[in-house]
């Protein structure tokens, strides 16, 4: 039995580094790591997308942090696709003051304003 967990382990390790490889290797999109990266490199969906993983961290991490209370993690996913343009106009902004900043900690700021710490 012992022999059958260490063969699905090592089955899965190598899997995920396969993946791990693809994803670095495949597009630009990986690779974007500052804000004005995101401005000027990807176009207007891979923005909208890359911003969206973000937003999706940080309300799992803030719910991880509050469990079972979901109210700081709801307001941060109201914060993002509850006003639409006028939302990615700020966030537009603010990444092109800070182009040379990380998207995560610049969003996170961002959802502090709203949402509290």
């Amino acid at each position: 039995m012992h022999r059958d967990t260490h063969r699905r382990s090592a089955k899965n390790q190598v899997f995920a580094c396969s993946i791990v490889l693809v994803v670095l290797g495949s597009t630009n999109v990986a690779h974007a790591q500052t804000a004005g990266d995101v401005l000027d490199k990807m176009p207007a969906e891979q923005q909208a997308s890359y911003v969206a993983g973000v937003i999706e961290g940080l309300a799992y991490a803030r719910f991880l942090r509050d469990k079972p209370d979901e109210t700081g993690m709801q307001c941060i996913y109201d914060w993002y696709y509850g006003s639409g343009a006028e939302k990615w106009g700020e966030i537009e902004q603010w990444f092109r003051r800070h182009a040379d900043k990380p998207v995560g900690p610049l969003v996170h700021v961002l959802t502090e304003r709203e949402c509290g710490t």
